[in-house]
Order: C-alpha cells, then sequence, then structure tokens
C-alpha cells in the first residue's frame, strides 16, 4: 500500500512532536518527583559545627518528629566549656526550610538538602549571631 505524501509528512510530524514531548516534559517529571520535604527527612545523628559569637562543635539527634537531642562543647568568650546538653524543637517545610529552636532561646531558620543529609541553622534572635552547619 503506497502512503501519499501527505500521510507521510503527517506521520513525520507527529512522530517529532511526540519526541520532543517527551524531551522536554522529562526534566519537569524529574523535578516533579523530588522528595518533598518534612520533619521526617531529619533521622537519627549529625555532628554539627557553628561559629559567630562563640564557637559550638557537637552532635544533633533528630527523632524524625520534630524534636532533637544533642551535646556541644563550647567556646565563649575564649573560655572553653566542657559538654553542654542540648534540646529542641524543629519544623520543615516542603521546601526542605524551616525553624529549629534550641531550648531556652528564639531560635533561627534552618535550610536541609532535598537528602535530609546535610543542613544549616542560621541564628534570628535578637543581639545573638551564628551558624550552625551539620551533616549526617
Amino acid at each position: 500500500m503506497k502512503l501519499s505524501r501527505t500521510a507521510t509528512l503527517t506521520k513525520s510530524a507527529v512522530g517529532a512532536s511526540l519526541m520532543l514531548g517527551c524531551c522536554l516534559l522529562a526534566p519537569i517529571a524529574a523535578h516533579a518527583a523530588q522528595p518533598q520535604c518534612s520533619v521526617e527527612k531529619l533521622q537519627g545523628r549529625y555532628v554539627f559545627t557553628g561559629q559567630g559569637t562563640n564557637l559550638h562543635y557537637g552532635a544533633f539527634d533528630f527523632d524524625g518528629t520534630g524534636k532533637f537531642l544533642g551535646k556541644q562543647t563550647s567556646l565563649r568568650h575564649k573560655v572553653a566549656l566542657q559538654r553542654e546538653n542540648l534540646s529542641g524543637t524543629y519544623t520543615l517545610d516542603a521546601d526542605c526550610t524551616g525553624t529549629m529552636v534550641l531550648e531556652g532561646q528564639q531560635g533561627g531558620t534552618v535550610f536541609v538538602t532535598s537528602d535530609g543529609k546535610k543542613g544549616r541553622m542560621i541564628r534570628t534572635d535578637s543581639g545573638t549571631t551564628g551558624v550552625r552547619t551539620f551533616e549526617q
């Protein structure tokens, strides 16, 4: 069976459109498939360093439900303090940003990688500056 030139061109155009559509939509589908963040994204032990007004080194243990415990050693006013116990709460929105509040402090903004393996907390309470970087 012999196809007309119009039919051949139509089939070629449809095939090219399908191929182009797949190429253009694949990145959109891949982006949409990225995991969303929530408090469950942070679970387990993360070591951290912190600096600002003081220096801090320690570990956070996130429970995956919005609470954490930890220990740190700090250098404040050139005096090293031994282990301090930490506790607090955190939130994570779908875009992997949220809040982190150390007990007794106002806390700060937290940014977490989409795989939940690394993060940074920026202190935003009045009179204190600092950043803590943590990773699993």
